[in-house]
């Protein structure tokens, strides 16, 4: 607010406040604050209809645009969003693949072989697997108890693919393989000499020495793995150790029927694979066994035989 100092006539001096005004006719003149606010009020308070406009707030229209706006930024963005996760999961499923792979690779330093995939599979005892431990078939196995857990880091323990969400953990058959964290093991050619031993040798017994290994980059071992429990009502997944080879194995390598699939294409209908030459590879299904399977993602990659679980 300006003031001036101007002289009221038959007074000194005086200080008031006030305004300047100008015009063509008169120049600038001054007016007194008393009178400015009585020709301009706003001036002087404020405006009533500017004081209600904010008290006021949002209308129901201008509310209503703005939810639905942002409906349609939610709209674009979750597809974006969820690819963005899901290729998050694939990435931490494929380190996970990795650390795997060198545990049994310095496990194969120490013993001369690839760790057993199930050293008492044959005495049916199912006590020992690759990835744990456990006292009796009634618990679950204990990770911390398998033999590539000193070859884990601190947690000596699998760590869980975060894309194996949609399994079963209440069902008392989900115990047989527990603790694996959603990851198979070729169990007939790296896990075992299924391929190399004779008939009536234990073949369970030691797993592949690496250098007998052909084809390290063209033999899996380990992916993503689930076994359905197709009599489920509805049907399920539990956990399996296993990446199940298209045709079954018998002691000596002579192939026998059609198995029952296990690799679980969970990744947007991809499945990681870990070869033994240790790069990670992202696979599509290229065959299964019956409908129930292929809806819940369990099948085979690659051709119908089996070439990419065979070490020879």
């Amino acid at each position: 607010m300006s003031s001036i100092h101007y002289s009221v006539e038959g007074s000194p001096s005086s200080e008031k406040p006030g305004h300047l005004f100008f015009n063509a006719s008169h120049g600038l003149t001054f007016q007194p604050l008393e009178k400015v606010c009585s020709i301009f009020p706003i001036i002087g308070k404020k405006s009533r209809r500017f004081s209600n406009h904010w008290k006021t707030g949002f209308t129901l229209i201008e509310l209503l645009v703005v939810v639905a706006i942002i409906g349609v930024l939610a709209g674009i963005l979750a597809p974006a969003l969820g690819r963005a996760r899901a290729s998050s999961e694939r990435a931490h499923c494929a380190s996970n693949l990795r650390q795997l792979h060198a545990a049994n690779t310095l496990y194969a330093d120490d013993h001369g072989y690839y760790v057993a995939a199930a050293t008492d599979i044959n005495s049916k005892s199912n006590l020992q697997r690759w990835h744990g431990a456990r006292a009796s078939i009634s618990d679950p196995f204990v990770g911390k108890s398998g033999p590539l857990a000193r070859y884990l880091g601190e947690e000596k323990t699998i760590r869980r693919c975060p894309g194996f969400r949609h399994f079963s953990e209440e069902q008392s058959d989900n115990i047989f393989e527990a603790s694996c964290g959603g990851y198979g093991y070729n169990d007939r050619g790296v896990g075992s000499r299924s391929y190399l031993a004779a008939n009536g040798t234990d073949v369970a017994a030691k797993g592949m020495k690496p250098e007998a290994i052909a084809r390290p980059a063209e033999t899996v071992m380990f992916c993503d793995a689930a076994f359905p429990e197709p009599l489920g009502k509805p049907a399920y997944l539990i956990e399996y150790s296993f990446a199940e080879a298209y045709r079954y194995v018998r002691a000596g390598g002579s192939e026998n029927g059609q198995a029952y699939p296990s690799v679980h294409f969970r990744h947007n209908g991809h499945a990681n694979v870990v070869w033994c030459d240790g790069h990670v590879s992202s696979e599509t299904m290229s065959s299964t066994r019956d409908d129930t399977r292929k809806k819940m993602d369990v099948g085979w990659f690659g051709p119908q035989d089996n070439s990419l679980f065979d070490p020879y």
